[in-house]
């Protein structure tokens, strides 16, 4: 039937008709991906949580990942660090705290919301809380102070609960000696080092090639892959077929002045009297017989910052009710009427808005500015031409479209227009095919699109393309004559890892059984490595972090100084003995008790709130998305 569509209509018809097909089948639910999608990605107590908030923590935790790891973070790492499960916790945790808050009644009042948002050092300029970048912060991240001041008093509400559940524990002083002995203890260890590429003599036969590739098969499994051919529009190649007219320069800088201008802000100062939420009328009259009194001080000559450091609840107070430069967009309705309808040096009425009384002071006006045309022409010039190339590329990509529909109609239809069309080797689903800028948008479409038929047009990197998927690969064992390099050096690496094992082994009970360390390692001609003095928080000198290796390490003692058993570490394998201890000293003790206790008591109190939030769980309801509970 869309064949038949695309036959008899030209391209515009064809994509009204079925942006209105698909306007339907979202509105009516056919078929919509839409109307099937649920609203929610669990209940806690039945209370939902939304896509949005998982989509946001979501996306926090990935930020903070992307941050920590860079280009390390890869596809593996962010399966083992299961970001879906941390975020559907943390929200049920959030949530599960917000529900103890409000059955206790325990709310966060405005001024204390302000004051802890003016101490967030992203909103500071020079250590100072500055409402312009405030705000700018906030559109960056397409979040309204409205929005984040709620998100900001969820956080505190939490951090409330978790302080109130955890923050009596007790802490005695033996408690904290022992942590602290336990944390600042030394130790310096011998170690035996074996490693699988010392044993370079290995050698395996036919018959063992074969029986190791018959036990892992599967190991050998390939990936699907697929080859498509394609055609390329690249915008660039278009820019012989455009021509700017002044005309059209003209047209676009009288309809997009915004563009070209600053917008009319003013710079002001302000000082807020809040008003509780639950405020009777009266109470609300005498806060605004208040303002009246300041705004007659300000109009009578008294210094307006000083007013502000006296009177205002608001974040700017400690700055003298500082708000810096602003749009009449970044302020609420009231606010900005009143703002921009006074002069630099007056003073206005008092303004109600949702947060309470104010009484501005304006001092700076910068009108609106466009910049004149002659300065912007290029820069709309270009503008224009990426448009238009974009679109000549877009259209020629439609329209070989709409009269290629499967089989050889892309080669053909190439062929007539002069087109060149490439194909590519065959790539998976994961690495794409080389050659193009975004590859793993061009293999979501190849392997989503049926074999022998054609993408729809594809905007990838900075072109559009049609794609076309002709063979596909499915996943295979191969046969072992093809592979045998490759399955030889897997046996031959596990063998060479075995026999270090087992020389490990070995020198093991020896070690264990002689007199000495070092004796053992003479007799079995063994190299004995020393390390220097190392602590439980510290790396392993020369032999990096190995949380095996180091909780091997600490648990020998003077009655067992040798490890119990080889400790594998990667492709190495270890043999420990210890070799000297050191306690922390009294007088580091003394020095440091106050940060031993606070570090042991921060422990306990994690292990503390970690129990009640667990019972917490344990006797909640909570339901999980079938789409997210694994």
């Amino acid at each position: 039937m869309l064949s038949s569509m695309r036959k008899s209509a030209g391209s515009w018809m064809i994509k009204i008709l079925l942006g209105l097909i698909v306007l339907a089948f979202v509105f009516t639910g056919a078929g919509s991906f839409y109307s099937q999608r649920e609203t929610s990605v669990a209940e806690v107590n039945g209370e939902p949580i939304t896509i949005d908030e998982y989509q946001r923590t979501y996306n926090s935790i990935m930020q903070n990942l992307e941050q920590r790891f860079g280009d390390q973070l890869n596809q593996d790492l962010l399966e083992m660090l299961d970001i879906q499960g941390q975020a559907i916790n943390q929200l049920i945790e959030k949530h599960l705290l917000l529900q103890i808050a409000e059955q206790n009644n325990l709310r966060i009042p405005d001024n204390a919301l302000a004051s802890a948002i003016a101490e967030i050092s992203a909103f500071q300029n020079n250590g100072r809380f500055d409402a312009r970048r405030y705000r700018q912060l906030l559109e960056q991240n397409r979040l309204s102070p409205e929005d984040f001041e709620n998100l900001h008093k969820q956080t505190l509400q939490t951090g409330m609960i978790r302080n109130l559940v955890s923050g009596a524990v007790p802490v005695s002083e033996v408690e904290i000696r022992a942590w602290h002995n336990w944390q600042n203890m030394e130790i310096k260890i011998d170690y035996a080092e074996f490693f699988g590429s010392d044993f370079s003599d290995i050698e395996v036969s036919e018959e063992e090639i074969r029986e190791y590739f018959e036990t892992n098969k599967e190991k050998y499994r390939t990936q699907p892959s697929v080859q498509a051919r394609f055609l390329r529009f690249d915008p660039a190649d278009c820019i012989d077929e455009i021509e700017i007219s002044k005309s059209e320069i003209k047209d676009y800088y009288q309809a997009h002045q915004d563009e070209f201008g600053t917008p009319e802000t003013v710079t002001a100062r302000h000082i807020l009297l809040k008003v509780p939420e639950d405020a009777e009328k009266n109470q609300d009259t005498e806060i605004l017989d208040q303002a009246a009194e300041i705004m007659e001080k300000a109009r009578s000559g008294e210094d307006f910052a000083a007013l502000a450091k006296k009177h205002s609840d608001g974040p700017t107070a400690k700055d003298g009710g500082y708000l810096g430069s602003f749009k009449r967009d970044d302020m609420v309705e009231a606010f900005a009427e009143a703002a921009f309808s006074l002069d630099p040096g007056d003073i206005s009425e008092p303004v109600r808005t949702r947060f309470g009384w104010h009484v501005i002071k304006v001092e700076e006006r910068q009108e609106a500015e466009v910049e004149p045309l002659e300065k912007v022409r290029d820069k709309i010039r270009d503008k224009l031409a990426e448009q238009q190339t974009r679109t000549i590329a877009y259209d020629k990509a439609w329209s070989l479209y709409e009269i290629s529909f499967e089989g050889d109609d892309l080669i053909d239809n190439a062929r007539d227009l002069d087109l060149d069309i490439e194909t590519t080797d065959f790539f998976t689903r994961e690495k794409g095919p080389a050659d193009i800028d975004a590859p793993g948008q061009f293999a979501e479409t190849a392997f989503g699109t049926p074999l022998m038929e054609i993408s729809e047009v594809k905007e990838i990197g900075d072109a559009y393309f049609l794609i076309q998927p002709i063979e596909r690969k499915e996943p295979e064992i191969p046969d072992l004559d093809n592979i045998k390099d490759r399955v030889e050096n897997d046996l031959v690496r596990q063998k060479q890892r075995e026999a270090a094992e087992s020389a490990a082994e070995k020198f093991l009970a020896q070690a264990r059984s002689a007199d000495s360390f070092n004796d053992a390692a003479r007799e079995a001609g063994v190299e004995i490595h020393t390390t220097d003095f190392f602590k439980r928080s510290q790396p392993v000198p020369d032999i990096g972090n190995s949380r095996q290796v180091s909780a091997a390490a600490f648990s020998l003692s003077p009655e067992n100084p040798i490890s119990e058993s080889v400790i594998k570490e990667g492709g190495r394998f270890f043999v420990l003995h210890l070799c000297e201890q050191k306690v922390p000293d009294e007088k580091d003790f003394e020095s440091q008790q106050k940060n031993a206790a606070a570090q042991l008591k921060e422990q306990k109190r994690r292990q503390t709130l970690n129990k009640w939030i667990a019972a917490l769980r344990q006797n909640s309801d909570i339901e999980v998305s079938d789409r997210f509970s694994d």
